[in-house]
């Protein structure tokens, strides 16, 4: 969609000076044309949302919709599937701290539940035995070396923790052990580092699984999305596309299945469908120079488009609100947020010349932006979604101070 200056200033008078603008039809695009190049090659791979990316209702519901299972780390994440529509048993429930409560209502509702801990594992004993009427589904989230020997904290070593859990759970007759999950949060990423855990996820399962087959396997996460050349040229390595990763993994497990009734591939994308679905739009507030430096103060900050803080420059583009005008920016500028932390940068070195009511838009921040922005200084901006070229509608409204200050006490004693 081409933004207009008009189009941002009608956006901007409804809805504040700062918001998401969410493209439906770019998610769904990544959606099919990822899980199209993994059963290219393994027809029984299936996308397991991850819902900690990115949380949108209306993106869950999207994944609902397109047949997707929802991969959720919490509670909180667990009840939006609920809410969204989402049936129980197509909800994956991961992460390393799930209490009693949480784990016991998500097996006695169907849900797979990937046990992270000897801990859970002791959990889920006590739950079946007060439960023994009930049937409950398990995986197992397995912690092995990468390339480099780096141990993960999340997940049950394989060398030690695995097997005991393994016939722990196998003594709990109305217990099922559905398959093996790996999910590693390191900075590989790379096709061989797939190739290798899938490979190993592999050969895991073949041991655990010696007289039958398990139900599914599940790789995890942290696929790259699709990008810009210039965000791309600034990574130190090449950028996998969606099919290297298909080759990588699905090759494996095809190799290793090679029957048509093989167990279920799950991939737990998020940033991969979400990322480019996802820009951020701010209005430029006011220009200033601070000894050497050239400042464009904008109606966002670098939680907006980067809360993780990394030390990428985001593609954007400024959309202007007339080439005539007395003020503009020296260049290079530094755009800078609302916050009053001197980190506040959304990006360096802008060579592109603003002035005051102008607009700055943003690409590649459907990932992690929405779920991980705080509160501080400014309440979270609207997020509008597109349909076709002209049509918005709120999926979140700008959140006002009432939104933050309810769950605080006022009274004075």
């Amino acid at each position: 969609m081409r933004l207009s200056w008009q189009m941002l200033h009608d956006l901007d008078r409804e809805h504040g000076d700062a918001f998401f603008l969410l493209d439906l039809e770019a998610f769904r695009a990544n959606y099919r044309e990822f899980l199209g190049a993994f059963r290219a090659i393994y027809p029984k791979s299936q996308i397991a949302y991850s819902y900690k990316t990115n949380y949108i209702p209306r993106l869950c519901r999207e994944v609902d919709a397109l047949g997707g299972y929802a991969e959720v780390v919490s509670a909180m994440e667990y009840e939006l599937a609920l809410r969204v529509g989402v049936d129980p048993q197509r909800i994956i429930f991961n992460g390393p701290c799930k209490r009693a409560c949480e784990l016991e209502r998500a097996l006695l509702a169907g849900s797979i539940v990937n046990l992270d801990s000897t801990h859970e594992v002791a959990l889920v004993e006590r739950i079946a035995r007060r439960w023994p009427q009930a049937t409950m589904t398990v995986g197992l989230r397995c912690s092995f070396s990468l390339e480099d020997n780096h141990a993960s904290r999340f997940g049950l070593d394989v060398e030690s923790d695995l097997r005991p859990s393994l016939q722990r759970l196998r003594e709990i007759e109305n217990c099922t052990l559905a398959g093996l999950h790996c999910h590693f949060t390191t900075g590989h990423r790379s096709l061989e580092s797939y190739a290798l855990r899938t490979r190993r996820l592999l050969e895991l399962s073949a041991a655990c699984f010696p007289d039958d087959q398990p139900r599914f396997i599940d790789i995890g996460g942290g696929f790259f999305g699709k990008m810009a050349a210039d965000l791309r040229s600034q990574y130190a390595f090449p950028v996998p596309s969606y099919e290297g990763y298909a080759d990588a993994i699905a090759s494996e497990v095809a190799a290793a299945y090679p029957d048509a009734d093989g167990p279920e591939l799950i991939l737990e994308p998020g940033t991969a469908l979400t990322a480019d679905a996802v820009r951020f739009v701010a209005k430029v507030i006011n220009l200033k120079r601070v000894g050497s430096r050239a400042l464009a103060f904008v109606a966002g900050s670098i939680h907006n488009i980067k809360p993780t803080l990394h030390q990428k420059q985001l593609p954007l583009t400024v959309v202007p609100a007339s080439e005539d005008g007395d003020e503009q920016a020296e260049m290079p500028v530094d755009i800078v947020g609302y916050t009053c932390m001197e980190h506040d940068c959304l990006y360096r070195g802008c060579k592109e010349a603003m002035r005051p009511g102008d607009y700055v838009v943003f690409e590649n921040v459907g990932a992690y932006t929405i779920v991980m922005q705080p509160p501080f200084i400014r309440p979270a901006p609207a997020i509008l979604a597109c349909e076709g070229d002209h049509s918005f509608t709120v999926t979140r409204r700008a959140e006002q101070p009432d939104d933050l200050l309810t769950t605080y006490s006022f009274a004075v004693k």
